[in-house]
């Protein structure tokens, strides 16, 4: 999808406000890498994550149905795969939650959630990675 002449939230590339499908599709990059930053800044910050997607939600435009192309148009707008990225999403926070709330995620010398999850998505992009070259 090539970049936008305007920065929009996204019609097709959504999960939840379109707001990271639309400013991926501007940056002429994968909406994945935006969504990524956003929980990397909301499992780091969680008030500052939040609050920042919620204003960018408030103050970027929907983009019409007139800024879509035909192939856009023709597009179905859910796809399974978000869906079932979502529902994984939901079960991960659910289960860190709980490890927090059990004491698993408390180390000697603090807390052990945020390096945990930093180690967890470097080995998903090394292996996602490894897994394209082959």
């Amino acid at each position: 999808m090539a970049a936008t002449a305007r920065l929009t939230r996204n019609l097709l590339d959504r999960i939840a406000g379109g707001v990271c499908g639309g400013i991926g599709a501007h940056l002429a990059i994968s909406a994945w890498w935006v969504r990524l930053a956003f929980i990397v800044l909301t499992v780091a910050l969680p008030n500052l994550g939040f609050l920042l997607y919620a204003l960018i939600w408030l103050n970027l435009p929907a983009q019409t149905l007139s800024d879509l192309s035909d192939t856009d148009k023709a597009r179905r707008p859910a796809r399974a795969e978000t869906t079932l990225l979502l529902g994984a999403g939901v079960i991960g926070v659910g289960a860190i939650a709980l490890a927090d709330t059990l004491g698993f995620l408390n180390g000697v010398k603090g807390d052990l959630l945020t390096p945990a999850l930093l180690f967890l998505i470097g080995l998903t992009l090394l292996i996602r990675q490894l897994r394209r070259a082959a």
